[in-house]
């Protein structure tokens, strides 16, 4: 079912969208892709929205992707402020410390649904990021989650508190990295396109990461043992920016065309998607074979009491940030995360 059949909103919102005027200057918008063929979040989400956008304005904004991604994976945000390309799809935590308001909505135990975590991260961007420049070098046009994370590793189980002392853990966000270390481990972090080359050099030990990334980029055939963590170990925030000058080429009427059918629409989708994949991705682990064990609830105390440092430390980071109240977003996010439940 396409992307926004799905969502049961399609035909509501190209009509909202339709405004542009038919003489408005036609745009092509170099979009640097890097997700691997196939791959549902590019699949299901990015290429259908891509769709839904040049229909939204009737054609007069087009979206090219390239053929591989410019630049590497972790600099997409200074891909598309610098104009080497015109958007992008970019992972925030590839760029540890850079967006530290964003990190509050990545804390663990939040949540491991997903079509509650993506719709609260727009609500909560909305009301307290998109004001205070948090991106000032870019357009964003949507925000939402990955899949929340778990842990998988060559063997070890760490549904055992004590089993993570000295294991060697990929990471990929501050938050994640905080939380192997306050655990004994040894965080290395590295964007999942160099988890394979990794484990199967037995650099590392394991890796946090959503499920359906796991089967996305075949790292199954390394890691065979799954920790499923009861709320999650958190989840990964994704911008897709467009470059000002880029954007400032399209018409008025063009870029409210877009934003109709971005921001919400998308975190929605995503989250349905998320939480498809997740749950088809274990499904579909559990029929190889692989290991799952579940962390135990004494377990997970133990390891709720060993990271509880982490949210103190982000609500000094978010004040050092300059958000005076880093507590009413957090309360925020996580009343969103109930609604959404509802």
């Amino acid at each position: 079912m396409s992307f926004f059949n799905r969502a049961g909103i399609f035909a509501g919102l190209v009509l909202a969208a339709g405004v542009a005027a038919a003489q408005a200057q036609e745009v092509t918008l170099r979009y640097s892709n890097w997700l691997p063929a196939g791959y549902a979040l590019d699949v299901e989400l990015m290429e259908p929205w891509i769709a839904a956008i040049e229909q939204a304005t009737e054609g007069r904004v087009k979206i090219q992707k390239s053929p591989k991604v410019v630049g590497s994976v972790a600099s997409q945000y200074d891909v598309v402020a610098d104009g080497m390309a015109d958007m992008s799809l970019m992972v925030l935590s590839y760029a540890p410390g850079r967006f530290p308001l964003v990190e509050g909505m990545e804390l663990p135990f939040a949540s491991d649904d997903e079509t509650r975590t993506s719709p609260a991260v727009w609500a909560t961007y909305e009301k307290f990021l998109a004001d205070r420049d948090v991106f000032p070098d870019v357009v964003p046009l949507a925000m939402f989650q990955t899949g929340v994370f778990h842990v998988f590793t060559t063997g070890r189980d760490l549904s055992l508190v004590d089993n993570w002392a000295g294991a060697k853990i990929r990471t990929s966000s501050p938050s994640l990295t905080r939380i192997v270390e306050l655990m004994d481990g040894t965080p290395v972090n590295k964007p999942v396109s160099e988890v394979y080359e990794l484990a199967s050099g037995r650099v590392i030990d394991g890796a946090t990461t959503p499920p359906d990334a796991l089967l996305g980029f075949k790292l199954d055939d390394v890691l065979n043992t799954m920790t499923f963590v009861p709320g999650s170990l958190g989840s990964t925030t994704v911008l897709v920016s467009v470059n000002p000058d880029a954007w400032g080429r399209i018409s008025e009427a063009d870029q409210q065309a877009i934003r109709k059918v971005s921001g919400a629409v998308v975190a929605r989708i995503s989250g349905d998607l998320h939480r498809k994949e997740t749950e088809a991705a274990i499904a579909k682990m559990q029929a190889k074979g692989m290991t799952v064990n579940r962390m135990a609830d004494a377990e997970l105390a133990r390891m709720q009491e060993r990271v509880a440092p982490l949210t103190a430390e982000w609500l000094e980071k978010a004040k050092t940030a300059g958000l005076e109240n880093p507590q009413e977003m957090l309360d925020f996010f996580r009343s969103e995360l109930n609604r959404a439940a509802q």
